[in-house]
């Protein structure tokens, strides 16, 4: 079980207030206040929740009969996740009230080796930079293959525009695959390279497909996340 010393230690290294941490937990800012001065009996579910919040944002806790420890974990790579899943963890770092504030986010279109047909041989990928951790989506199967796959992109774009709009950026070239890297190689080969501020969804899509026809083809569906995209940004636009 989590210590309130562990708990201090945790919010120091990734740089959070009270306030954050007991929003992501559900719980009230006076019951977190009391927790990390050792007053009161706090439930066991209370301290799972703020250890969960934590782990979600990447801090490992340990505890042993004679020592406690917490420790950030710099690069995280989700493995093989299902689209679903992988799109409601981008979502969650994406969200304001995420633990892990993205300093930026880097989307990129990687090549897929292993793919059967054109159609699906490129993947969409993203790079979320926080303050003390890196978080890296590359072995996700987004694509725009199909429309659920490219309303998942676009939801994801959607909430990155709304909340992070001017820490967005792009490459402008197709990245060869970089599954098959390390996870150090992998972020290396991403982050080393020139990126473009990213103003408008169009500009990546450009590098690997056409925006106005997945606009014609998905965009004119009412209440799909591609064409609130755009709606957004026409807003943007005539703001």
């Amino acid at each position: 079980m989590i210590s309130p010393g562990q708990i201090r230690a945790a919010r120091s290294i990734i740089g959070v207030k009270q306030s954050d941490l007991a929003k992501a937990s559900g719980i009230s800012l006076a019951t977190l206040n009391n927790i990390e001065r050792g007053v009161g009996d706090p439930r066991a579910s209370t301290l799972d929740a703020i250890e969960s919040a934590l782990q979600d944002a990447g801090v490992e806790i340990e505890a042993s009969a004679l020592t406690e420890s917490v420790r950030l974990n710099i690069l995280a790579r989700p493995k093989a996740y299902e689209t679903l899943s992988a799109s409601q963890k981008l979502l969650q770092l994406l969200s304001p009230g995420s633990l892990n504030r993205p300093d930026k986010i880097l989307i990129f279109a990687r090549r897929d080796r292993n793919a059967e047909h054109d159609d699906s041989a490129i993947k969409i990928c993203f790079l979320v930079e926080a303050k003390n951790r890196n978080i890296l989506f590359d072995q996700v199967n987004f694509s725009v293959e199909n429309g659920s796959r490219v309303a998942e992109i676009a939801g994801i774009m959607q909430a990155a525009f709304a909340f992070h709009r001017y820490e967005m950026f792009f490459l402008d070239s197709i990245v060869e695959d970089t599954t098959a890297n390390e996870d150090l190689d992998a972020l290396e080969c991403v982050s080393g390279r020139d990126c473009i501020a990213l103003d408008h969804p169009a500009k990546f899509f450009n590098v690997f497909s056409n925006w106005q026809d997945m606009l014609r083809t998905y965009g004119s569906r009412a209440g799909h996340p591609l064409a609130n995209l755009a709606a957004l940004i026409n807003k943007f636009e005539l703001d």
